[in-house]
Order: structure tokens, then sequence, then C-alpha cells
């Protein structure tokens, strides 16, 4: 069930794909070399967002915990729970988002803070492998879709929504934000988007037209989830490492 909602909210992406999109070069050369810092462990982690000088997450037992990323030893502390099955998660305007892989792929947010708060369901957002807001742009959140159609193959695109009200419709960003082939996780930082793909490459695009195309960046060195905050980029692994990287 899950699959045909996404081929159903694929539509739009489809179209993106089929309509000059904008794919990064895979042979492009990294404007420097990506050295991730191990900080931690990320046991049963599915989703991260940084906001405010702390690191959030969902994990597989639907607990939402919390540390301090540049603290000598890390530590997760449980402070709630998430709405579900958690597939995605990103920061805009001062809030958590979690995207859920229910039959609904429902949308929730709340707010950013250490101690238990509520969720607040929003809308619907399906096939999202990453999201990501800007203080650059804000009121709006971007999501990472992946649509697998099947015979059609895959599509990925960028679509971005309003942050509020509830339930409000979302859109395809512009041609520079879509994301390059293979994409598995996606987040934000000083005004950049970055996108980590299945080949293990980690790519680069900016906000606005003028800087819209995705650059090689460097080694994404086996990660599958990015958090982005206080200019840092944050990712766990395969294996699990919590990592960091400052962009310079």
């Amino acid at each position: 069930m899950h699959h045909l909602l996404c081929d159903t909210f694929g539509l739009l992406a489809i179209l993106a794909a089929l309509t000059g999109r904008t794919a990064a070069d895979p042979t492009a050369v990294a404007a420097a070399e990506v050295v991730w810092k191990q900080i931690g462990e990320a046991q049963g982690v599915v989703g991260m967002a940084a906001v405010g000088g702390k690191l959030f997450a969902a994990t597989a037992a639907n607990k939402l915990v919390v540390c301090d990323p540049v603290a000598a030893t890390v530590v997760w502390r449980e402070i709630g729970e998430v709405p579900g099955r958690v597939v995605a998660m990103g920061v805009a305007d001062g809030k958590l988002f979690a995207s859920t892989s229910t039959r609904s792929g429902t949308l929730h947010l709340r707010d950013a803070v250490e101690t238990p708060a509520a969720w607040q369901h929003i809308g619907h957002c399906w096939c999202c492998v990453g999201m990501a807001g800007s203080a650059a742009m804000p009121g709006k959140i971007f999501g990472a879709i992946v649509v697998n159609n099947g015979a059609a193959g895959v599509a990925e695109s960028i679509m971005v929504r309003a942050t509020t009200p509830a339930d409000v419709p979302w859109a395809t960003a512009k041609a520079g934000q879509r994301p390059p082939l293979g994409i598995l996780a996606f987040a934000e930082v000083a005004g950049k988007f970055y996108a980590v793909t299945r080949e293990d490459n980690l790519f680069v695009s900016g906000l606005t037209q003028d800087d819209n195309a995705w650059r090689l960046r460097g080694d994404a060195a086996g990660v599958t989830i990015l958090a982005g905050g206080d200019g840092k980029l944050l990712a766990t692994t395969k294996a699990a490492r919590l990592l960091m990287w400052q962009p310079k």
C-alpha cells in the first residue's frame, strides 16, 4: 500500500524529472576533501534533525532522543516518542518535522525542545528520504522524494511546502533543487543543500537560481542519514557511527 501511495505522490516528481532535470555531474572534482570525524554512536537511529546546538533523533523503537553533538562523550537522552515509524526528519522555523512510513504517509511537527512535547499532524509526506529548512527561506520545509514507479523507473525530486497552516500541498521546487540520482539523505547547512547518494558521494547545491547545480563535494563515508545545524553537517552511517563535518 505504501508503494502505491508513493506512486501517487510521485506524479509531480516524474513530470519534474522529464522536464529539463538538472543532474549532478558524477565526474566533477570535489572542491576540497571532506574529512568526517566520528563523534559517537547512533544505534537504531532512523532520522535526525539539528537545531539550537542540539541533535534530535528518532529511533526504530519510535523514541525521540537528543544529544549534544560537540560533547566530549556523546550521550543520547530519551525525551519522548515519535508519531510512528519515522523515515525522515528536518527543522524549519525552530520546529522539528517528521515524516512517517504509515499507509497515509503522515507529516508531523513539534517544538524543538528537550522536554516532552505534543506532535501535531499537519498533512502528508510520501516517499521522503530527507527534510530541511533554511533560515534564508523561512516558512518553507523542503523534502527529498524518491518514487519507485516499477517499469517507469525511479524518479527523485525536491518538493517544498509551507510550514503552516496544516495540510497544505507540496509543490515541485525549482530545477536546481532536484537531487542527484540515487539520493539517500538530504540536509541544509549555512545556505547550502547537501545530498548523499547510493554511490557514497556527497553533493552540494546552492539555494538560489544563480547557484543551483549539484556539485560533487567529496566522500560520503557510508552515510545514510544527514542533519545540518550550527554550520556543521551531522550524519549516521550504515555501521551506526555518528559523524560530523564542518564545511569551509
